[in-house]
């Protein structure tokens, strides 16, 4: 089963939004928001907060063959209203934000669930030669609605998508 470590978008974060003057939302599609167990098969989407339209744009050129890549911009009456549709319970959609309640948490159920899976990962492909008492340092980090795990192993680093990991 697929790791969902985002948050459920509730209605209240719009004004908590707007609050830290975060205008910009960049939607995704967001497979691991499939809920598997109900009746009520309802469309996964992540959303992405920036308060740089900027950064918003890089990120939804980077997501622009999804069919559900956009900027909703907050301060834009259209946009709010669009998004409290989609929030409503009746909305084809379940939202999910790209924020995660303990990043601690998060690492500890990764270490934890894919320690074998990342050192498959390391054997396979890269030359490094990991002894079985060494320990490989491990970040994680969301980057356009992803998580990458940062492997660290002295001076050497790689970054790769947790999906990869995940089929490992």
């Amino acid at each position: 089963m697929t790791l969902q470590p985002f948050e459920l978008f509730k209605p209240s974060y719009i004004n908590r939004l707007l609050a830290l003057k975060k205008y910009y939302l960049v939607s995704q599609t967001y497979n691991a928001g499939y809920d598997h167990f109900s009746n009520d098969q309802k469309t996964g989407l992540l959303v992405t907060d920036y308060d740089d339209i900027g950064l918003a744009k890089i990120h939804v050129a980077a997501v622009k063959h999804d069919r559900y890549s956009a900027v909703l911009n907050l301060e834009k009456e259209s946009h709010l209203l669009k998004l409290k549709e989609m929030l409503d319970e009746d909305s084809r959609y379940r939202l999910f934000w790209a924020v995660v309640s303990s990043n601690e948490q998060l690492k500890k159920k990764v270490d934890a669930r894919y320690r074998d899976h990342i050192r498959r990962y390391v054997e396979k492909n890269t030359n490094w030669r990991i002894g079985a008492d060494e320990r490989i340092r491990s970040q994680l980090q969301v980057i356009f609605g992803e998580i990458f795990v940062t492997l660290k192993r002295g001076s050497q680093e790689l970054r790769i998508k947790l999906q990869e990991i995940q089929k490992a």
